[in-house]
């Protein structure tokens, strides 16, 4: 019986010295806040007793504020003593505060417009990097016109000689765009994207790269053409103008294969209203030209759908020029000499002989 009270009284003292010890937390968490408190009341009546003691100070500080809590007060105040470090520090490097007051209101009217003033002074740095960039020893800072050029070209990218060129518009027989074995005929798969797709892809890149030329060139591969009577010299003309049928043309080898081919999508573009005014050339690329535009000189006659292709490329028009072609010089016949008569001699005339003409045709 004595084991249990005992087990029990020292339950008790477990107990008591847990509450003790957490009654003594909170005591001191309390202290801890109390002291804060009376730490900040202290700061706030040593404030207000020196702005007390200079009242001129105080009915400043109310009269621009608005505040009568002496915690605003005393925020305003920091403010203001932060202010004053930072202007102090800006007329050491030379900025004057009526310079200052200027930009302020510029931003003020950026502001009022609707502009990102964050964003601007952003664009500002990055600006004034590129033209560090840019910056040559000797030479004048470049151009907004040059720098927007450069970041145009880095974002881009261009071409040969800082040029941008339109992509090529392939469309081989490994993505389905096939021709009849042999022949130029489109499957009607082919022919309805002729219609359907391809101007509208071909006019996309016409007005963003500025060009008017559209050149169709007909590829092949290296296998030959079985020996025949070719028909593309009479005939081929007929189906680029649509009043023959593109199945008629019977090609002797790879170069009129490529050729027809060519003339067969010139035939269907031709018919949209979309690229009207725009020149179409056929062209043929035979089996010469890989896929990767180099020289197929291996000679190897495989089935290669890949080579199998048109490609669609795109430029501007070059300037022709003119020529003046000079005719030779006639060859005019010697006049017959005139049968003398003593009596009457003729007199020597005054004008001055002509000799052989020039005749200068028009240029084509």
């Amino acid at each position: 019986m004595a084991e249990i009270m005992l087990l029990l009284v020292f339950c008790l003292l477990i107990v008591m010295a847990t509450f003790l010890t957490t009654e003594q937390s909170k005591r001191v968490a309390a202290e801890e806040k109390l002291l804060q408190q009376q730490e900040q009341n202290q700061r706030d009546r040593d404030m207000v007793a020196a702005l007390r003691r200079n009242s001129a100070v105080l009915e400043k500080l109310q009269a621009f504020s608005g505040l009568t809590d002496p915690k605003e007060i005393d925020k305003y105040w920091r403010e203001l003593v932060d202010s004053q470090t930072a202007m102090a520090d800006l007329q050491k490097i030379g900025v004057s505060v009526k310079e200052v007051r200027e930009r302020l209101t510029d931003l003020e009217k950026l502001r009022s417009n609707g502009l990102d003033i964050d964003k601007a002074l952003r664009d500002v740095d990055v600006v004034n990097a590129i033209n560090r960039a840019m910056a040559k020893p000797g030479q004048p800072p470049p151009s907004t016109v040059d720098i927007l050029s450069a970041i145009e070209k880095g974002m881009t990218g261009a071409g040969p000689s800082g040029h941008q060129w339109p992509p090529i518009i392939g469309l081989s027989e490994a993505l389905g765009y096939t021709f009849k074995s042999g022949s130029a005929e489109l499957s009607p798969a082919f022919h309805n994207t002729l219609i359907s797709k391809t101007p509208n892809d071909i006019l996309k890149y016409i007005k963003k790269y500025n060009v008017d030329v559209i050149e169709v060139v007909g590829h092949t591969d290296e296998q030959p053409i079985g020996m025949r009577p070719s028909n593309l010299d009479r005939d081929l003309l007929a189906v680029l103008k649509s009043t023959a049928n593109v199945a008629t043309l019977v090609p002797a080898d790879n170069a009129g294969l490529g050729l027809a081919r060519a003339v067969s999508v010139v035939s269907v573009l031709r018919q949209s209203s979309l690229l009207a005014g725009y020149k179409l050339i056929p062209l043929s690329g035979a089996q010469l030209v890989n896929t990767d535009e180099t020289l197929a000189i291996l000679g190897i006659p495989a089935n290669v759908p890949e080579r199998r292709r048109i490609e669609i490329r795109l430029r501007k028009s070059v300037p022709q020029e003119t020529t003046a072609s000079i005719a030779a010089e006639p060859i005019l016949p010697k006049p017959r000499p005139l049968a003398k008569q003593p009596q009457q001699p003729r007199p020597p005339s005054l004008a001055p002989k002509a000799g052989p003409r020039q005749i200068v045709t028009p240029a084509n």
